[in-house]
């Protein structure tokens, strides 16, 4: 097994007040995780009619021993999709491969989208501390590309986070980092460039990257450092490629989220049942100034049906 920092960075960087907190936090939480009646009943109140399941972060299993890893993918994509099949039209499913095996996570990916019926694969931020671009992982975001289904990006903890131990800074400020530096390598690395059909999805609005991305872009400009994979367009071109979730619980920030995105790659993000996540998503939507619309229809549903095919 690898040492705890790599296998769980959001609970080694955690204080010692955010692990006793959590601790009751979580226990708390155990029927909204599993009894899909509480989650329906939640789900209606808070006016989402379809739910994407996917494994909560702590179950990547990426530091398992690889043949583990795989069984315990198997596991849980077997039972995301009896859940799926007993509410067929509330829930949808996301799978969960094991990534510290490329060839294994490719198989597995093949085996829940065609014969589960999973609408694409969640992943980390990182792979036990190496990052997305490494070219290892390359054939299994062609594999994900080739079957045209989405690649969710939720990352679970900053990897190196010991400044980021008090005030939660574990998740405030360390989740949406790995967010932000895991698309940053993606898109200077040339995935995106090499993968033009590749369908990214990234959680917590993408991280800070949408916020501050003519840094990049100047940067591309004035120095070499990155442009080796993407010589012909600046950064925040491939930007536009991803589709990010809503969480960003500011009407404003939401408002600037989808002038730097486009309203076209903006969906629903909860969070759910985590109190890090935010209830009432027809109601920011509907607050955030200057969407028409079309943009406000996009956002709550139309941009996720055709991320996950179910138009």
């Amino acid at each position: 097994m690898l040492g705890s920092c790599r296998a769980d960075p959001f609970t080694f960087y955690s204080g010692d007040e955010t692990k006793a907190y959590n601790a009751a936090h979580f226990a708390g939480l155990a029927p909204k995780l599993t009894d899909p009646v509480r989650r329906l009943e939640d789900m209606d109140r808070m006016g989402v009619d379809v739910q994407v399941l996917s494994v909560a972060p702590p179950q990547f299993y990426y530091w398992a021993d690889p043949a583990l890893g795989w069984k315990l993918a198997r596991l849980q994509n077997d039972h995301l999709a009896e859940l799926v099949g007993k509410y067929p039209d509330r829930f949808s499913g996301l799978a969960t491969v094991p990534l510290q095996d490329v060839d294994a996570a490719v198989a597995e990916l093949d085996f829940a989208v065609g014969e589960l019926g999973l609408r694409g694969v969640e992943i980390c931020t990182n792979v036990n501390g190496v990052d997305l671009d490494d070219l290892r992982f390359l054939p299994f975001f062609v594999r994900a590309a080739e079957l045209g289904v989405v690649v969710m990006i939720h990352p679970h903890g900053f990897t190196q986070g010991d400044r980021l131990m008090d005030y939660y800074l574990t998740n405030v400020i360390g989740n949406p980092l790995e967010s932000t530096i895991a698309v940053t390598r993606l898109i200077h690395g040339g995935v995106l460039e090499e993968l033009p059909d590749l369908r990214l999805c990234v959680a917590h609005g993408g991280g800070y990257l949408p916020f501050y991305a003519s840094r990049m872009d100047h940067a591309w400009r004035e120095r070499p450092e990155g442009r080796h994979h993407i010589p012909a367009h600046p950064p925040s071109s491939y930007l536009r490629r991803i589709f990010v979730d809503c969480l960003v619980y500011d009407p404003a920030h939401l408002g600037f989220l989808v002038q730097q995105m486009g309203a076209d790659r903006v969906v629903v993000g909860t969070d759910y049942p985590y109190d890090m996540g935010f209830y009432d998503p027809v109601g920011l939507v509907d607050a955030t100034p200057g969407l028409t619309e079309e943009d406000r229809a996009r956002i709550l549903g139309g941009n996720a049906a055709d991320l996950l095919g179910l138009l």
